[in-house]
């Protein structure tokens, strides 16, 4: 088993925590999928914005068929 000695002035507010390294690389993993979903909500939360205001201001056609397009 291994020992380490952690100085005062790193241990901030003592909520230091000790994890395996491969558990530590799986949560920056995670980190980074949760980033990504996050940025992906933004980005459709922006639609839909643009949607309803487009809808409210009567600039969206309904089309029957692709030849109506144009």
């Amino acid at each position: 088993m291994s020992t380490a000695t952690i100085s005062k002035g790193l241990r901030k507010n003592d909520d230091s925590v000790t994890i395996p390294r491969k558990k530590y690389e799986e949560f920056l993993e995670f980190e980074k999928i949760v980033e990504k979903r996050s940025e992906e909500e933004a980005d459709t939360d922006e639609a839909i914005k643009i949607y309803k205001k487009e809808k409210q201001q009567e600039k969206l056609k309904i089309i029957k068929s692709l030849a109506d397009i144009g």
